[in-house]
């Protein structure tokens, strides 16, 4: 009888590897990887990618700040909803920057900051020359390539966020004179960062030209060579200068690759430095936009250090206060103007006019949680489509009932009157018809509902409130809510109209 092998030791990587996995770098956070499933996934409802990023509010108020800088919405087209950022950028784009904040997060203290900072700076550089480059030669997805030649270097950025002691000893070690840093991190560390990079990057399944390149590096395809490309003109930058012979020849490199001349190329990269370095401040990053290089033509001798205007240096909004978003007007009308917009446009349908009225109910109105349920054609039926807030996913899972024959309850009868209800304690005390499993998911808070017309008929009802942080539900926020509910079924009966006309 064979004996069972004994467990194989652990080298040095594989702990390593467990010392991230406890960690809580920000980018390997399971929010962000369903953040990067998404992005993989042509068919995901916006209203998956805006439910994960509308969950932290201080985090919402960064998306939409980025949404409407000049770098992503050159238009100007004023965005103030995570649906309308999806629509007008597209579900990528939003990816994207959601992705790097959740990287720009990670906070790290005493000498490894400089290092960090500086692999950061070189990270974003080169993503912003490789996204360039592939818009030039018409890549089917050039944020794809963005996130790839940021990631590329996630064990070196992951090394540096938890070094500590270790970093330092590394960083002493690597200015050896005859020492290159892959031989400084073999002798101190056991392994080479790049191994770790490539053990993180299919550990999280980071995005698959990632990992076709960290597999196949010597693979000739031109999305491999314009990210390898982002990463030599950074490196080149910095260590050799915009005007080294080295930087010359990656210069022709890009005007072959982008077929364009010399000239053009070389500007190109020029601008996209500045615009590297924009983006650094425009994240929040503003630590790494030092370490990014520019070339002499773009400096000021009233600006930063690193080419930018100090005074533009982005700043990270306070967090929201404690229990639960506040009633804010002014998003509210905002997003009212939004929908309005985009029922102008006449390219919307339910799916995207019921997410933006959840999305102004969630943070307009200042709710803990929002849901829209449909209901089937002969109303016995009502089940969640979407939902936003906390425990979204179990509200989906559970709001879901049956109409008992000969038996009706307040969900039911908001159905049948089309008339909206704000259901108070007062209601449940006094035996009014609150399904049992209903007074659960509300854990007997109040809450709000109003059914969904369409052409005088009710398709469906919204569901509201802040059970989680127990504040109350007040008559103007019962009011808000109506008016959001009314705007829906005027733009829902007005799509139906325009379909049949």
């Amino acid at each position: 009888m064979n004996k069972p092998q004994p467990p194989k030791p652990k080298t040095k990587l594989d702990t390593w590897m467990d010392l991230i996995r406890q960690q809580k770098m920000p980018v390997f956070d399971a929010t962000v990887q369903k953040i990067f499933r998404l992005s993989r996934d042509d068919k995901a409802p916006l209203s998956d990618l805006a439910g994960i990023i509308l969950h932290d509010p201080a985090f919402t108020a960064r998306v939409l700040k980025l949404a409407n800088s000049i770098h992503y919405n050159p238009s100007s087209t004023a965005i103030s909803t995570i649906t309308r950022a999806v629509i007008v950028l597209g579900i990528n784009a939003v990816c994207n920057i959601s992705l790097t904040l959740s990287l720009v997060e990670a906070t790290i203290e005493g000498a490894a900051k400089q290092r960090f900072a500086r692999e950061l700076g070189r990270a974003m550089h080169a993503a912003v020359q490789a996204r360039r480059l592939a818009m030039v030669r018409g890549d089917k997805s050039p944020e794809e390539v963005f996130i790839a030649t940021l990631l590329t270097r996630i064990g070196e950025l992951a090394f540096w966020c938890f070094g500590g002691e270790l970093g330092e000893q590394l960083e002493r070690l690597s200015n050896t004179p005859g020492l290159s840093p892959e031989q400084a991190q073999e002798r101190l560390l056991g392994f080479r960062l790049s191994q770790l990079s490539r053990q993180l990057i299919h550990e999280w399944h980071l995005t698959e030209l990632l990992q076709d390149t960290v597999d196949h590096p010597t693979k000739r395809n031109d999305r491999v060579l314009t990210l390898a490309l982002g990463h030599q003109i950074a490196r080149c930058a910095e260590e050799k200068g915009w005007q080294s012979a080295d930087m010359e020849k990656l210069v022709n490199k890009s005007a072959i690759l982008a077929a364009l001349s010399k000239n053009d190329a070389r500007s190109m990269l020029h601008e996209e430095a500045k615009q590297a370095c924009i983006m650094a401040a425009d994240y929040g990053a503003e630590f790494a936009a030092p370490y990014i290089p520019q070339p002499a033509s773009s400096r000021d001798r009233n600006q930063g250090s690193a080419g930018v205007d100090t005074s533009v240096l982005a700043s990270k909004p306070a967090p929201p206060p404690a229990g639960g978003l506040p009633s804010d007007h002014l998003t509210q009308m905002k997003i009212l103007r939004e929908l309005a917009t985009l029922l102008a446009e006449e390219r919307c349908d339910l799916n995207v006019i019921m997410e933006l009225v959840l999305e102004g109910i969630y943070r307009g109105i200042g709710m803990d949680r929002v849901l829209f349920a449909l209901t089937t054609p002969d109303k016995r039926i009502v089940k969640a489509k979407y939902a936003l807030g906390v425990d979204n996913e179990r509200l989906m899972q559970e709001f879901q009932f049956v109409r008992a024959p000969g038996q009706t309850n307040i969900l039911f009868e908001t159905l049948d009157r089309k008339l909206p209800r704000l259901v108070n304690a007062r209601d449940q005390e006094s035996g009014a018809a609150v399904p049992e499993s209903l007074e659960h998911l509300a854990n007997s808070a109040t809450f709000m509902l109003a059914p969904i017309i369409v052409s005088n008929q009710c398709i469906g009802v919204l569901y509201a409130d802040r059970s989680p942080s127990k504040r109350t539900l007040d008559p103007t926020s019962f009011q808000d809510f109506k008016h959001f509910a009314h705007q829906a079924n005027m733009g829902l009966t007005q799509i139906r109209s325009r379909q049949r006309g």
